[in-house]
């Protein structure tokens, strides 16, 4: 299907906020009309969003329907992954050293291929060609913690290849070789709270990752060589509703949020350190209204921000309502020059 995939939106709001300047690659945010991508793809409800890195395609999953897709510029929609163990495809991740695409399978009740007795109880990581889609890995990892309730929600990969998942329910990060073997890499009970938890996760180059916790706005720097000491990074104010991490450079966050615990952040910040994480300044904001942004991706110097509008499918559900019939990735800004 094809579709003209640019087209203007309404202003949307600047507040430009007191912070630490870069001198290259921070994010400057629109302060005037900016561009959207409009994809007729009928309840898709896409969670995560990735740039592949051969072809330019948006690369989406869906929760609703348990697939990946990717998006050209020119507007058409393609199915890359389709694998009948998948339930809500979750956060996704592009490994390019090793030409590999991971996926993450949770069920909370509301995909295609959910079961009343799985949810909120089974998850997987789901690894595939990426260039062809074919798998390559499918490793289960609710057994890593039995006895708890499970999401997979984010995942981020580093220069070896081992993938690092976050647990929105239980509490825990784990972590999974090139070859498959899944273990814990940390568990706290600072990472428990109401509803979903610990969310967006990004590797740093320096040795160590930046994870979100979505129920209180809590951001975590956590080194991959000693997890356990792990320390919160200070920032003015908790970014409650954090979903998606985007790390731009060393020094550069870009943090989606919607919604949790009574608050409606829908807003995109941009995070800069000077001390290397132990703490972190707001440069600036982006304001997207009620679309329940969740992660974003950055093509040709400029972010992009999937509005899947995920709030929407668990009431059109139960009430047997008529599910969207597409959705939009928002132009929010460009990367300085």
């Amino acid at each position: 299907m094809k579709t003209s995939i640019y087209k203007s939106l309404l202003t949307s709001s600047l507040i430009t906020l007191a912070g630490m300047a870069h001198a290259e690659e921070d994010v400057a945010f629109w302060d005037d009309a900016s561009k959207s991508v409009s994809v007729p793809a009928e309840a898709l409800y896409p969670e995560g969003i990735e740039l592949h890195p051969k072809t330019g395609e948006f690369l989406l999953g869906s929760i609703r329907k348990g697939k990946v897709i990717a998006l050209s510029e020119d507007g058409s929609v393609r199915t890359i992954v389709e694998d009948e163990r998948l339930r809500s495809v979750v956060g996704i991740r592009v490994d390019e050293a090793r030409n590999r695409l991971l996926v993450n399978s949770s069920d909370y009740g509301v995909a295609e291929r959910s079961e009343p007795s799985d949810k909120f109880a089974t998850m997987a990581l789901g690894v595939y060609d990426l260039d062809t889609g074919e798998p390559v890995l499918f490793v289960n990892l609710a057994g890593l913690r039995p006895d708890e309730a499970h999401f997979a929600n984010d995942l981020a990969v580093d220069d070896a290849g081992n993938a690092y998942i976050t647990d929105s329910l239980a509490a825990a990060i784990y972590k999974v070789t090139p070859a498959g073997q899944a273990s814990v890499f940390l568990t706290h009970e600072d990472f428990r709270g109401s509803g979903f938890n610990l969310n967006g996760i990004q590797v740093h180059p320096d040795g160590y990752l930046l994870v979100a916790k979505k129920s209180d706005g809590s951001l975590f720097k956590v080194p991959l060589d000693r997890p356990a000491e792990f320390s919160r990074v200070a920032t003015p104010k908790p970014l409650v509703g954090t979903d998606g991490l985007l790390l731009v450079d060393a020094d550069t966050l870009v943090v989606i949020t919607n919604l949790a615990s009574g608050v409606e952040s829908n807003t995109v910040f941009s995070l800069s350190t000077s001390d290397d994480w132990g703490s972190a300044n707001i440069e600036g904001q982006f304001e997207t209204g009620d679309v329940y942004p969740t992660t974003g991706t950055i093509k040709d110097g400029k972010v992009f921000v999937n509005y899947g509008r995920l709030n929407t499918l668990g009431a059109t559900l139960e009430n047997n309502g008529a599910l969207l019939e597409g959705f939009t990735i928002q132009e929010v800004g460009q990367l300085k020059q």
